[in-house]
């Protein structure tokens, strides 16, 4: 699962948690029981000219109804490009023309640099006049200490902990006690599951600290951590069958499909040359099997058919 994909389904999964984290006077103005998020914002005229995809756009009530309704935009970058504010500026603006509500832009950054919680600007100048000044907030999360998010009553501080600086107590203890948290905090298992992935993909041990990390979880008091990591690989082990059969199912269509239109050619035509077979045997474009199999119906000879 790529960067992007797992902070999308992170954030989603814990869109509270993170506002409430990270911009506590926001959530407090904030009714998160009416929060919707616009799946698949696309802009396909940002200044680039490529099509680009918002990470995600949630759009929320507010407790007062001044604003009635906002959107939170957040993005998901793995290095600080000196391009990217104006990226930020260019998905705002297109928000705004497009919704008309109030915005809140937010950049979580995976590599370190941003300087941890800050607000970074873009500005625009015309013959030495600042015309424009565009405002957004920042997460730098390499650069947050992980012991300050250690003792938070959030179930995503744990995990965020993940990418922060390494706790003073060492890689080894700041994991266990993540899972710990985590394990505690009474999040379902699916949720459970979307945090226990962000620790097990940015929190990595190397051969002595796993060593070190296998002997705390089979101790006694390392029970409750050890249950949930089996959840967590039970979980996946599933969802690895899921797909495994629904790839399974897929596979099983398209060959059922090549198997009938060479049955039909034959009848049509007789027998097929090996090279034809083989050709129809490796198609695995759809389109290309409706073709033929829609061909087959006029076609007066094989050579018709145009088997490539």
């Amino acid at each position: 699962m790529s960067h992007d994909q797992l902070f999308k389904e992170l954030l989603k999964a814990f869109f509270r948690e993170f506002v409430e984290l990270f911009f506590v006077d926001v959530a407090a103005r904030l009714d998160f029981s009416r929060v919707t998020f616009l799946d698949k914002e696309t802009f396909t005229d940002v200044p680039e000219g490529d099509q680009r995809q918002a990470d995600l756009v949630a759009s929320i009530y507010s407790k007062e109804g001044d604003p009635e309704i906002i959107l939170v935009h957040v993005e998901v970058q793995a290095d600080r490009r000196s391009t990217f504010p104006r990226r930020m500026f260019d998905y705002f603006t297109l928000l705004r023309l497009r919704y008309r509500v109030p915005i809140l832009p937010i950049v979580v950054y995976l590599a370190p640099g941003a300087g941890g919680l800050i607000a970074e600007q873009y500005i625009e100048q015309l013959f030495g006049r600042e015309v424009n000044r565009f405002t957004y907030s920042a997460v730098g999360l390499p650069d947050l200490q992980a012991d300050d998010y250690q003792t938070v009553e959030n179930p995503l501080a744990p995990a965020l902990s993940a990418l922060m600086r390494t706790s003073r107590l060492g890689k080894v203890a700041q994991k266990y006690q993540s899972l710990r948290l985590m394990a505690r905090s009474g999040v379902d298992p699916a949720r459970l599951a979307v945090l226990t992935n962000v620790v097990e993909t940015y929190l990595i041990l190397d051969s002595v600290e796993s060593k070190a990390f296998v002997d705390l979880l089979d101790s006694p008091q390392g029970a409750e951590v050890r249950e949930m990591i089996s959840v967590y690989e039970q979980r996946g082990i599933e969802k690895g069958i899921e797909k495994g059969i629904e790839k399974g199912i897929e596979q099983g269509i398209e060959q059922g499909r090549r198997t009938t239109l060479i049955r039909q050619m034959r009848q049509k035509f007789g027998a097929l040359p090996d090279d034809t077979v083989t050709r129809i045997e490796a198609i695995s474009d759809t389109q290309e099997l409706d073709r033929l199999t829609d061909e087959i119906l006029t076609a007066r000879s094989l050579e018709e058919m145009r088997v490539m």
